[in-house]
């Protein structure tokens, strides 16, 4: 297990997130996006005892990773049990199906009960849907409606809802490659950029083998080299 205290990582993120409750994870296949949050979430909901904390994790196009929380913490029965019976996974029994599903969902968030003690919402992988509808409208005009309603009416809306009720918010995005600046960015990054977030962005050093993590906030950036074990991302 990692505890917060002991991953400079965890730690940091954490620190900024007291200022910022909206967490952008970014990354290719591989890098470590969900093992990432999975720690972050499971390290905040178990670090002051007795535990009480509470999380969602809407598993959009991801299913929710049970198998690797059980890794990260299999010589802790106590934790594991705590996080699996506190994290509430949504929609259910598997991710959504399409962009309509995540829609409809998602403007429900607005006016949905929560648990009293739910401190962090995980969508994992947000714009994956978005991304296959956007596919199937060859309308520009009509792209670009699609991407207001999307901001407007469900990501806005969820966003404005965690602020006031000091809800973490953390958003697992799929990358694609941009040739000007020679760096990976979230699908839809110019509509990502209008939010205020901690950016999280995760890649693979080309020849070496080696992980890189950026974080970056208000202006500032950190940077950290890590590798994935079984007990989660450990900085080196």
């Amino acid at each position: 297990m990692i505890e917060l205290e002991k991953s400079a990582i965890i730690s940091h993120i954490f620190d900024l997130s007291k200022s910022n409750g909206l967490i952008s994870i970014a990354g290719k296949s591989g890098t470590g996006k969900t093992t990432l949050a999975l720690q972050f979430v499971s390290s905040l909901m178990t670090l002051e005892k007795p535990y009480q904390d509470q999380s969602i994790w809407i598993q959009a196009s991801e299913q929710f990773p049970k198998k690797r929380l059980r890794s990260l913490y299999e010589s802790y029965p106590d934790i594991i049990n705590y996080v699996l019976k506190n994290i509430f996974v949504a929609p259910g029994i598997k991710s959504f199906s399409n962009y309509q599903e995540q829609s409809a969902y998602f403007r429900r968030l607005m006016t949905m009960i929560f648990p009293n003690n739910v401190k962090i919402i995980v969508i994992d992988n947000i714009s994956h849907y978005l991304r296959y509808f956007l596919a199937s409208n060859s309308n520009f005009k009509r792209r670009g409606a699609i991407m207001d309603e999307f901001f407007n009416f469900q990501l806005f809306p969820l966003i404005m809802r965690c602020l006031r009720e000091k809800i973490i918010l953390i958003l697992i995005h799929e990358v694609s490659f941009h040739p000007s600046s020679g760096k990976t960015k979230p699908f839809f990054s110019k509509l990502y950029d209008r939010i205020d977030s901690i950016n999280v962005n995760l890649s693979k050093a080309i020849g070496t083998g080696l992980k890189q993590m950026e974080v970056s906030s208000k202006g500032t950036s950190t940077k950290f080299v890590y590798e994935i074990g079984e007990s989660g991302i450990v900085n080196l």
